[in-house]
């Protein structure tokens, strides 16, 4: 079901992403859809959720991996901006714009990236860093997210790959 979601967002844009659009193209009927969902508001709040939900486990997934801080720390930021799905970035623009207008999408998006700063801050705190860079970190994150869903042809993998990589090396180096 989000999946479908995902895929309308992404073609279509959000405002495309009404139930029975949704529906449509899972070949289901919207009463189906709407035995789970009474609105697309709750649609859009449990999709955000599944998102966060998948970056928070792609992350975990990486932190605990063997390697530096810094190659960990990188490998996380990258699965944050979702440089490998530029799809998957153009949705959650989708949602960040949305979240700017509505209330409730907005707590949820203040509160994945506070995690990504609290995330960001532990890892170069743990390195012996300026914990203070996570907001840096976050604001990074987020425009290479914004770019990879704009300017895919510009923005592309390796180049966000190394856009990343980049600072933190300048933030290592200053150690």
């Amino acid at each position: 079901m989000v999946a479908a979601l995902y895929r309308v967002v992404d073609a279509e844009g959000l405002d495309a992403a009404s139930l029975p659009r949704i529906a449509r193209e899972l070949n289901a009927t919207t009463g189906l859809l709407q035995k789970y969902f009474r609105s697309k508001d709750e649609l859009l709040l449990f999709a955000q959720d599944q998102l966060v939900e998948e970056l928070t486990a792609r992350v975990q997934a990486v932190l605990s991996q063997e390697g530096s801080l810094q190659d960990r720390l990188r490998e996380a930021l990258c699965a944050i901006a979702l440089v490998d799905d530029a799809a998957r970035a153009r949705v959650w623009l989708a949602f960040a714009a949305r979240a700017a207008a509505n209330p409730v999408l907005l707590q949820r998006h203040v509160e994945g990236a506070r995690q990504i700063r609290d995330l960001c801050r532990h890892v170069l705190e743990a390195a012996g860093l300026d914990g203070g860079e996570a907001v840096g970190l976050a604001a990074l994150v987020d425009g290479v997210t914004a770019q990879r869903a704009l300017e895919p042809d510009v923005m592309t993998e390796e180049v966000a790959g190394r856009v990343i990589a980049r600072h933190l090396e300048r933030l290592w180096g200053r150690t």
